[in-house]
């Protein structure tokens, strides 16, 4: 027993691709989680938020405001005019955009409640809330920093107990200098943030894109992320094949038949793609019966996004069977490849939350793309002509493209080698 366990180590110690492959993936995955979930500290803040903000009131206040909100290290903003901002939000390019209404400057002159709206995208409500815990504490302090603060302040405070009986005003109004002279030092307490003097802190909250069927954002991201994850586990079995093919003897017998040779591998290439439409499509129908995913409304677009993504996952599984030589290979490769790709492209972790240098990232997996243009189709409902949408199914047929002529040439290289 003890001969057999010493022998097989043996045989595992001296098998160098098998040893990297079962320690690589291990560690390559607490790597990219840890980064991912920001276990790791860069000692620098990457977490900047683009804000788009569109002032309508165009006056010396809302200006100040605007700089003041620039100075938050955790914001980027960006002024647009309020219909660009509007189509960067429903195309998914933003996640919302502040929107500084006309009569800022005579609400702040009069102790009234600041016009700001923030209209965002659905689908983005987790980045918006954390959105919100810069946006109200800066909001809130902008009518102690403008203009004639303590007599809009008087104002703001008359408005605000204009129900109240006479002798809570009396009283209000006697501590009124103790409380502005307060809190024009920033010292009111944290748990008082949520009290009844919320100074301009008020901002309208309005859903610029929304469900209009049973198509959640979350019932998208999880048959969108999944089906991509798996079709590439499954395309990267079907590469296999040619390795099986080879060891086995049935593509020696191929190449010695009329055949062209680079008609086996176009044979593979279009059996993977005709596999992997029907698996995409299978669970994508799954999906409508199950959970109620408007497939029948969206499917011409639905249809295009499974092509081209079939066509980039396809060409993936024939690429990587052509570097390698064994089936062994090919597995511990794909597992590894297949988990980065789809961490980083949002299959299993939400690209917002990640760290900035791995959402950039994130372009270079499949999974990213048609994630985001599933989410064009389902949830956006950008029409099949939009070039934003567009743009997506381009780069999905590049990635295709790219991998099956560097597969081509790879397969002419080491797969024909017949001993």
């Amino acid at each position: 027993m003890k001969r057999i366990a010493i022998k097989d180590l043996k045989l595992f110690l001296k098998d160098r691709k098998t040893m990297l492959i079962t320690f690589a993936i291990p560690v390559a995955l607490i790597t990219l989680f840890a980064f991912a979930f920001g276990g790791i500290n860069t000692g620098e803040d990457d977490r900047e938020y683009t804000l788009p903000i569109t002032d309508l009131d165009q006056s010396e206040y809302s200006k100040e405001a605007i700089l003041r909100l620039d100075t938050l290290k955790s914001l980027k903003i960006v002024e647009m005019p309020l219909e660009q901002a509007r189509q960067a939000v429903r195309k998914g390019n933003e996640d919302g955009v502040l929107i500084l209404h006309k009569g800022f400057a005579d609400s702040l002159r009069d102790g009234g409640r600041l016009p700001v709206e923030l209209q965002y995208d659905q689908a983005k409500e987790m980045q918006i809330g954390m959105l919100q815990q810069s946006l109200i504490p800066t909001l809130s302090m902008i009518p102690f920093s403008t203009g004639d603060v303590k007599k809009s302040m008087s104002r703001r405070f008359d408005k605000m107990m204009a129900g109240s009986s006479p002798k809570i005003r009396e009283e209000v109004n006697t501590q009124f200098d103790s409380l502005f002279n307060s809190v024009s030092r920033g010292i009111i307490p944290e748990n008082n943030a949520n009290s009844a003097f919320d100074f301009g802190s008020e901002i309208k909250m309005t859903k610029l894109v929304m469900a209009k069927d049973k198509s959640s954002p979350n019932l998208i991201q999880a048959v969108a992320g999944t089906a991509v994850m798996m079709l590439l586990f499954s395309v990267a079995g079907i590469g296999m094949g040619l390795l099986d093919e080879k060891q086995e003897g049935t593509l020696k017998r191929l190449l010695y038949s009329p055949v062209n040779p680079n008609k086996i591998l176009f044979g593979k290439i279009i059996s993977a793609n005709v596999i992997s439409i029907a698996q995409l499509l299978i669970m994508f129908v799954f999906a409508g019966i199950a959970f109620g995913l408007d497939i029948i409304r969206h499917f011409p677009g639905m249809l295009i996004v499974i092509l081209a993504t079939a066509y980039a996952c396809s060409a993936f599984g024939v690429f990587l069977a052509s570097f390698a030589s064994t089936r062994q290979q090919v597995q511990g490769l794909a597992t590894l490849i297949i988990l980065v790709m789809s961490a980083i492209g949002g299959s299993m972790i939400p690209v917002f939350i990640m760290p900035v240098f791995m959402q950039k990232l994130a372009v270079i997996s499949v999974n990213y793309w048609s994630i985001q243009a599933f989410y064009d189709v389902f949830w956006r409902a950008l029409p099949i002509t939009d070039l934003t949408f567009l743009s997506r199914i381009l780069i999905l047929i590049l990635i295709g493209t790219i991998m099956n002529v560097v597969a081509l040439r790879m397969y002419r290289k080491n797969i024909l080698r017949i001993a």
